[in-house]
């Protein structure tokens, strides 16, 4: 067993390494393609009654 530990916590750090570069990156919201469209179609029309 003590000859899988290193390979053991070289990926434990690399899960951690990755878990903190995913909650320190900037969030983008996920919206599914077709709700972009409506919200983009939604701002053209107030353009367009304004």
């Amino acid at each position: 067993m003590s000859e899988f530990r290193p390979l053991i916590e070289q990926q434990a750090r690399h899960q951690i390494e990755e878990r903190i570069a995913r909650a320190s990156s900037p969030r983008v919201p996920s919206l599914p393609r077709r709700h972009r469209l409506a919200a983009g179609l939604r701002r053209f029309a107030d353009r367009l009654e304004n």
